[in-house]
């Protein structure tokens, strides 16, 4: 798999490259967006999922503290990571992580 997304180019995150799953997609979208608001259609574009996947991910995130509505764009309800207040030891963790990853990667 990892020869197939070299070639491809495709960003893979470090909660995707240890759980590859939906909710890893998402846990990584926050590493590159942080707090800034995003809509369920933004972020299942940007993951690849699917609309529904993104919304089961979203709604888990939103009963966990993980995520906050924020307001309406046009018809779409806007989301916010909570990056300062439950998930900033998460991410410095997942940081780290990516760290150690690229660095073997060059050895």
């Amino acid at each position: 798999m990892e020869s197939q997304i070299e070639e491809k180019g495709d960003y893979v995150g470090p909660f995707t490259a240890v759980f590859g799953n939906p909710t890893a997609k998402v846990l990584d979208q926050c590493l590159i967006v942080g707090n800034m608001e995003q809509t369920i259609s933004m972020l299942a574009e940007s993951t690849d999922l699917s609309y529904k996947t993104v919304l089961s991910v979203v709604e888990k995130f939103e009963n966990l503290g993980f995520m906050t509505a924020t307001r309406k764009i046009g018809n779409a309800q806007a989301y916010r990571f909570e990056v300062k207040n439950h998930l900033s030891e998460f991410i410095k963790c997942a940081q780290n992580l990516q760290v150690n990853i690229i660095t073997q990667k060059k050895e």
